[in-house]
């Protein structure tokens, strides 16, 4: 079962998705910010093309409408996490070594945070929705952050000084550089999740190779050698694994704008 499934939002004519819609005119009257589309179901395509400030506020107003201290209403919780679902698709796919039913755990993670949004004082609400639920199901499955395994010591403890001096600076890698974008751009439509997956295993074939930073660039996911790798692997041609992964790079450079062009530099 996929995390739409377990939410009950596989299907555009589902109970929740249903009476969300019935309920978007009325949605619209109290919140202008929905009146950028006639229809429920025309909003994830709408989102994709949006430019990031217009659609959060858009998503906004559906986590306003959806907290129990806003308008309390479920079918606005239904709605939000159902444009969320590619982003959370992508977040299931990645942490699906952890567990087996890790779709279940992240569905029922994925509701409690838009249910739960602090409209008031939020923005980048995709990205924090998708950051917490990642984090809730850490949390569920008793992994823990890596906080909650450290030791602490006073400011005047050797190791700190013997920290700094040993430390030696790193270069995020190209799969690191990937993750917090991909959520986004998916969140937004910008990309599937299968686009998603081949750009993970391209970042992960190119952080194995440590291919230089140049040359035909965007972080290394374009190196011949981590193309190669992921054709052979997947059954086509290291070309065509190039044009994807192209496309898909297009893709998120027009969503992420020049926040992240360094992660495609």
């Amino acid at each position: 079962m996929s995390v739409a499934t377990h939410l009950g939002l596989d299907e555009p004519d589902s109970e929740v998705l249903a009476l969300a819609g019935q309920r978007w005119a009325s949605w619209q009257v109290t919140h202008p910010e929905l009146r950028v589309v006639d229809e429920l179901a025309d909003l994830p395509a709408w989102l994709r093309a949006a430019d990031w400030s217009d659609a959060d506020r858009v998503l906004l107003a559906l986590a306003q409408l959806s907290a129990p201290d806003g308008g309390d209403d479920v079918a606005a919780t239904g709605a939000l996490a159902w444009v969320l679902l590619p982003g959370a698709s992508l977040l299931a796919f990645r942490l699906g070594r952890l567990s087996q039913r890790i779709d279940e755990i992240l569905a029922a993670q994925l509701w409690v945070e838009a249910r739960t949004f602090p409209w008031k004082r939020g923005h980048k609400v995709a990205a924090n929705i998708l950051m917490n639920t990642r984090k809730g199901v850490i949390r569920d499955l008793g992994l823990g952050e890596l906080s909650d395994r450290t030791i602490p010591f006073p400011p005047t403890a050797e190791v700190w000084t013997d920290t700094a001096r040993d430390r030696q600076p790193a270069e995020p890698t190209p799969e690191h550089e990937l993750q917090d974008i991909l959520e986004l751009a998916t969140s937004r439509g910008a990309v599937t999740v299968a686009d998603g997956d081949l750009l993970l295993d391209l970042a992960h074939a190119a952080d194995l190779a440590s291919p230089a930073r140049c040359g035909r660039g965007h972080a290394g996911l374009m190196a011949p050698a981590a193309s190669e790798a992921v054709a052979a692997d997947r059954g086509v041609s290291a070309r065509t694994v190039r044009r994807r992964a192209a496309r898909s790079v297009s893709a998120l450079r027009t969503v992420c704008g020049s926040t992240h062009q360094r992660a495609f530099a």
